[in-house]
């Protein structure tokens, strides 16, 4: 009788989760550590990786992808890459959260564009 019941709430959960449009964005960003959010023209994700193995990972992501990087900085808890795809501009930035966390947000050109970010942040977690 409780394992029916277990069995019942354990599957009513299960639904719940799969319809709804979260589960896949976080269930997505689970490989990189992190949950991944488009918010406001900007991707977001945490990566389980310090900011030096991060900001290496993303400069190499834009080489794999063929973009220009017209601008670079890292420092102590932050790190930024300007890069160029084509006509338009793409901006990396990386944020230090803590000695094996990192967080990175992609805008690519100035509104925004969510699958392009994808592939960005995609890109820069092939790269660990």
């Amino acid at each position: 009788m409780l394992k029916n019941r277990i069995l019942a709430f354990s599957l009513a959960l299960f639904m719940c989760v799969a319809v709804s449009g979260c589960a896949a964005v976080v269930l997505g960003g689970a490989a990189a550590g992190g949950t991944y959010v488009y918010i406001t023209g900007q991707a977001k994700q945490k990566y389980n990786a310090d900011l030096g193995s991060t900001y290496k990972a993303a400069l190499k992501a834009c080489q794999d992808l063929n973009l220009t990087v017209k601008d670079s900085k890292k420092r102590l808890s932050d790190a930024s890459i300007k890069a160029l795809d084509v006509d338009k501009d793409v901006f990396i930035d990386l944020s230090y959260v803590s000695t094996k966390v990192t967080e990175v947000t992609v805008r690519y050109g100035i509104l925004g564009d969510e699958d392009a970010s994808r592939r960005i942040l995609t890109a820069i977690n092939k790269n660990f």
